[in-house]
C-alpha cells in the first residue's frame, strides 16, 4: 500500500513573518492522525551519513542554530486532530516523570524550538532526533519526553555529542546512536510519538547524495499514528537574495565553498526550499498543521564559520595552482568581511522554516 493511502492525513504548523530575507529556515510540524486500518511500514529506508565529518562543517551547523532571533509570530492553527488520546497522554506523562537525568537541561531560547514546544500539548512520549547534535539534544532533554533516541553520523559524532549534552540525558532511557538512514535495517520497524528533523535535509547532499526524497519518506514512516513530525530547515540563500552587503558577502562565501567542495570531488551542502518539503510530505499523506518562519541574522560566529568551512573544503583540491587561486579568493573574502563588519552585523539574511 502506498504511503498516501496507508497514512491518514497529517497536519503541519507554520507561520510566515516578513519576506525580506535571503534564506528561509523553515519549520514544519506534522501530526499523524491515528486510524485503526493504518498499515504499519515493514521496511524503512535509511539516510546514510558520510563517515568523515569535518569539524568546521559541524561547527557551521551549530552556529546556524545560534543565528535565530526572536520575532512576533502569527501562528495559524489549521486543524486539531490526530492527537494522542487522553489515556495515552496520561501514560506518557507518568512515564516521563520517571526520567532521572544527570542534570536538568536549561530551557532553550531559540525561536524555532519555542515554537515546537508551544505547538505540541502535553507529554511528547518517545522521541527520535533523526539528525542530532548538542543543541537539539539539549533542547529535547528540556521537553516533556518519555525517552530520547538520537541519531548521528558516526561514532566520533556520538562521542562529541555525549560530551556536550550527555549529562542532560537519562542513561537508562535515552540513547545516542551512529546510524545510516540509507540502511534498510537501521531502526527497522521502530516508531515514535515525535520525530524531529532539525536542519537535517540540507546536509543530505553532503553526506548522502540524492537521498532527499528517500529521507523524507523514511522520516514519515517513523511517525506513530497520532504522533508528530517536527521539521526545520533553511531556504536556499540564492532564492531571495537582496543587494545588502551581508547578502552579497554570504552568497560569495557560499559560491566559494560549493566550488571548492565540487573541485575536491565531494558533494556540496544543499538546502531545499520550503515548498519542496511541503509538497513531498503532502505526497506522503501529511497535511500542514501549522507553519512558522523566523528571521536569520548574519552574526559574527555564523559568517566566520562559513568562511572556515570554505577554507577546509579548499584543502581537498589536489591541483596546486587551482588550490592556491581559491585560497587567495578566500583571503580576499576574509578581508572584505573585516572591512564591512559594521554593516553586515546589523543585517538579516534569511529565514528559518
Amino acid at each position: 500500500t502506498s504511503p498516501a493511502t496507508s497514512w491518514p492525513p497529517l497536519v503541519l504548523i507554520c507561520e510566515l513573518s516578513t519576506a525580506m530575507y535571503i534564506s528561509v529556515l523553515f519549520m514544519l510540524l506534522l501530526c499523524a492522525a491515528g486510524a485503526a486500518d493504518l498499515v504499519e511500514p515493514s521496511r524503512l529506508p535509511s539516510h546514510g551519513l558520510h563517515p568523515s565529518t569535518i569539524a568546521s562543517f559541524s561547527q557551521a551547523l551549530e552556529n546556524d542554530d545560534a543565528c535565530l532571533i526572536d520575532c512576533s509570530p502569527s501562528v495559524s492553527l489549521i486543524q486539531l486532530r490526530g492527537l494522542p488520546s487522553p489515556d495515552v497522554g496520561q501514560a506518557q506523562i507518568e512515564f516521563g516523570m520517571q526520567r532521572r537525568p544527570g542534570r536538568i537541561a536549561p530551557k532553550s531560547h531559540q525561536s524555532d524550538f519555542i515554537f515546537f514546544q508551544e505547538s505540541i500539548p502535553g507529554s511528547w512520549g518517545n522521541v527520535i532526533d533523526a539528525g542530532t547534535g548538542p543543541t537539539s539534544l539539549m533542547w529535547l532533554a528540556s521537553c516533556p519526553v518519555g525517552t530520547i533516541t538520537a541519531v548521528t553520523a558516526n561514532e566520533s559524532s556520538v562521542k562529541s555529542t555525549l560530551a556536550q549534552a550527555g549529562d542532560y540525558l537519562d542513561p537508562k532511557l535515552d540513547k545516542v546512536l551512529a546510524g545510516q538512514w540509507q540502511d534498510p535495517q537501521f531502526l527497522k520497524d521502530q516508531h515514535f510519538d515525535v520525530v524531529v528533523a532539525d536542519w537535517l535535509l540540507g546536509s543530505v547532499e553532503f553526506f548522502a547524495p540524492h537521498f532527499q526524497v528517500g529521507l523524507t519518506r523514511r522520516l514519515g514512516k517513523l511517525v506513530r499514528p497520532g504522533g508528530w513530525l517536527l521539521f526545520s530547515g533553511r531556504e536556499p540563500d540564492d532564492l531571495k537574495a537582496n543587494n545588502t552587503v551581508g547578502a552579497r558577502l554570504l552568497l560569495e562565501i557560499d559560491a566559494l565553498r560549493d566550488a571548492a567542495t565540487t573541485l575536491g570531488q565531494r558533494h556540496p551542502y544543499r538546502e531545499v526550499p520550503q515548498w519542496w518539503v511541503e509538497e513531498e510530505l503532502g505526497l506522503q499523506g501529511f497535511d500542514i498543521r501549522n507553519r512558522s518562519t523566523f528571521p536569520l541574522e548574519l552574526g559574527h560566529d555564523y559568517l566566520y564559520s562559513q568562511l572556515g568551512w570554505a577554507g577546509d573544503e579548499i584543502k581537498h583540491i589536489r591541483d596546486e595552482r587551482l588550490r592556491t587561486a581559491l585560497e587567495e579568493r578566500h583571503q580576499a573574502l576574509h578581508r572584505h568581511a573585516e572591512q564591512t563588519k559594521s554593516e553586515w552585523q546589523t543585517q538579516s539574511v534569511g529565514t528559518v522554516y
